[in-house]
C-alpha cells in the first residue's frame, strides 16, 4: 500500500514543481505550434508502472500542422527469438534436441486530431485513426528421431495422465482497426503536458494457417495440420495510465 501512495506522491510533486512557469514561458506560449512534434509515456502510479503509449505498447508521435491541428503516428515494431538446446552425449542412449522459436509483431497507426477551445492550459481534442498489425512466427525442432517445423505459430506438447496434448501459442495474425477517441491535454509548464484518452475501437483479425510438418510423420503429431480463424471486435476502450509527454 505504501508503494503507490509514495509513488503518487513522487507524481504530483513533479507535476506541482513543473506547474511553476516562469514569465518567459508564459510569454512564449504552453502549447505547441505549428510544425511542433510531441511524444509521450503512459505512467500508471497505482502499480508502479511506465509503458510506451496505448494498449499496443507503441510509440507514438504527434506533428502539428497547426496550433488546433495534429496529425499522429503509433508504431511498435518487435522480434523474438529463442534457441533451447538440450543435449545428453554420454551412455548408449544419447540425445540431442534443437528448439528454435522466432516471432515478429509489426504495427502502425496513422490519424489525425482536432483540438478543441479550451484555456491556456487545457487542450481537448477528437480526432481518429486507422491501425494495422502484422504478425508472424515460426518454430523448428529437431532431435534424434525426427524435425517438427511449425509455420505462423509455436507448437507444444506434453503428457498429462497418459494423455499427449499437443496446441499453439504465439499464432500469426493480420489485423486492421478504426479508432475514434477523445482527450486532453494539459500543459503544466511549456511544451510539457499530462493527459488522458479513451476510444472506441472496431478491428477485424484475420489468423494466419498454422501448419506442423513432422519428418518422419509420427501418430502423436499431424503432419499437417491447418486451423483457419477470423474475429471481430468493437467497443470502448480505456488507455491504461497517464499520459505524460513533451512537444520539440
Amino acid at each position: 500500500m505504501k508503494k503507490p501512495i509514495l509513488i503518487m506522491a513522487g507524481v504530483l510533486a513533479t507535476l506541482g514543481s513543473f506547474a511553476q512557469t516562469t514569465k518567459v514561458d508564459s510569454a512564449k506560449g504552453l502549447m505547441p505550434e505549428a510544425k511542433s512534434f510531441t511524444t509521450e509515456l503512459n505512467v500508471n502510479p497505482f502499480n508502479g508502472q511506465l509503458n510506451l503509449n496505448n494498449s499496443l505498447n507503441q510509440i507514438k508521435l504527434r506533428y502539428f500542422t497547426s496550433p488546433t491541428v495534429a496529425l499522429r503516428l503509433g508504431f511498435n515494431i518487435s522480434r523474438i527469438d529463442s534457441v533451447n538446446n538440450v543435449n545428453n552425449p554420454y551412455g548408449t542412449n544419447t540425445y540431442f534436441s534443437n528448439d528454435e522459436k522466432k516471432s515478429s509483431t509489426v504495427g502502425f497507426n496513422l490519424g489525425i486530431e482536432k483540438h478543441l477551445k479550451g484555456t491556456k492550459r487545457l487542450s481537448p481534442y477528437i480526432g481518429a485513426d486507422l491501425s494495422i498489425t502484422d504478425k508472424s512466427s515460426s518454430e523448428n525442432i529437431s532431435n534424434n528421431q525426427s524435425t517438427t517445423t511449425v509455420t505462423n505459430a509455436w507448437y507444444y506438447s506434453y503428457y498429462n495422465n497418459n494423455t499427449t496434448i499437443t496446441g499453439t501459442q504465439q499464432n500469426g495474425y493480420t489485423r486492421y482497426g478504426l479508432n475514434l477517441f477523445t482527450g486532453f491535454d494539459f500543459y503544466i509548464a511549456q511544451h510539457f503536458f499530462f493527459g488522458y484518452e479513451f476510444n472506441y475501437s472496431i478491428s477485424k483479425t484475420n489468423w494466419k494457417d498454422v501448419t506442423v510438418t513432422t519428418t518422419p510423420s509420427t501418430n502423436n503429431t499431424p503432419s499437417n495440420s491447418s486451423t483457419k480463424n477470423s474475429s471481430a471486435t468493437f467497443g470502448p476502450s480505456l488507455i491504461n495510465g497517464i499520459r505524460l509527454g513533451y512537444s520539440f
